[in-house]
């Protein structure tokens, strides 16, 4: 049985003068636009099955100022749109990706199933189910097309902190222990810019533009609010798209990077028992 491999900077600031003027770093609107080609062949290069989307299929909006959150979510239960605050858009720009990953390690052979919206899917899923719905909540079900797994997503507002709540529970419908890993999935563009900064921790992952590097200081961050530990660790992609759930850190990179079109992963490993359940949890905020 394989085991997951889980890897494990504080800036210091002298003080601002805002009587001048900070200089942020102009955007280059070429290379802005190259990079949103090249999304966009990426997501067309990859497989799909009929069941694909990044369309919205459930609006929600909070809060106010600060804590305003606008978002979206596919039939699939992808979250296409993210808004927060007010006006400032991170993952319905180019390309839209995000969405959740496993993989089924058991065997000699492993079993990758994923959807990421725009980036494809491995078209190993049944359509979704809606377990249910109403103005803050949305729970979707999904079982793959072997029957072995069902992954059930509560969505949910969380509107003092204008941010997301996203609940994974994976189902192990078999008669035996399974061992896995699950992964959430976002390509951040943040602020509509797909250049950006990507960091990672332990418990975490993020996408955003510095202060005094960017005209657009704003970003999101992945971060794991699971109520039980498991293994886990936040990831910073070097690309869009979203990983092989088998090879999951295949395109990481390692310490702040700036000038990115990258990507942000929670992922988790852990052995579900036969016909139960093991439930994780992760959060979208903005920055």
């Amino acid at each position: 049985m394989k085991s997951l491999c889980l890897a494990s900077a504080v800036l210091a600031m002298g003080s601002l003068s805002f009587a001048g003027t900070l200089h942020a770093t102009p955007i280059n609107t070429q290379k802005e636009a190259d990079a949103a080609v090249a999304q966009n062949n990426a997501a067309q290069s990859v497989p799909r099955s009929p069941f694909s989307t990044s369309t919205c299929s459930f609006n929600f909006a909070a809060g106010s100022a600060n804590n305003f959150v606008r978002y979206c979510v596919t039939a699939n239960g992808n979250i296409t749109q993210f808004e927060t605050p007010a006006g400032q858009e991170h993952i319905a720009v180019g390309s839209f990706g995000e969405g959740y990953g496993i993989c089924d390690f058991t065997t000699a052979t492993t079993v990758a199933y994923d959807d990421y919206a725009d980036f494809g899917d491995t078209g190993n899923w049944n359509p979704a189910k809606v377990v249910s719905a109403s103005a803050t909540t949305v729970k979707i079900a999904r079982t793959t097309s072997d029957g072995i797994w069902t992954l059930t997503q509560t969505i949910a507002q969380n509107a003092p902190n204008g941010s997301v709540k996203v609940t994974m529970s994976l189902k192990n419908n078999t008669a035996v222990e399974r061992s896995a890993q699950l992964l959430r999935y976002a390509d951040i563009d943040a602020d509509g810019f797909l250049f950006n900064t990507f960091d990672a921790t332990a418990d975490s992952a993020m996408g955003y533009n510095s202060l005094l590097g960017s005209n657009t200081p704003f970003g999101v961050i992945l971060q794991d609010i699971s109520t039980l530990s498991f293994a886990h660790n936040g990831l910073a992609q070097s690309v869009p798209f979203g990983p092989d759930p088998c090879n999951a850190f295949s395109n990481v990179i390692f310490g702040p990077q700036v000038g990115v079109d990258g990507s942000i992963v929670m992922l988790y490993a852990f052995n579900v028992p036969a016909k139960s359940s093991e439930t994780v949890s992760v959060s979208y905020k903005g920055m």
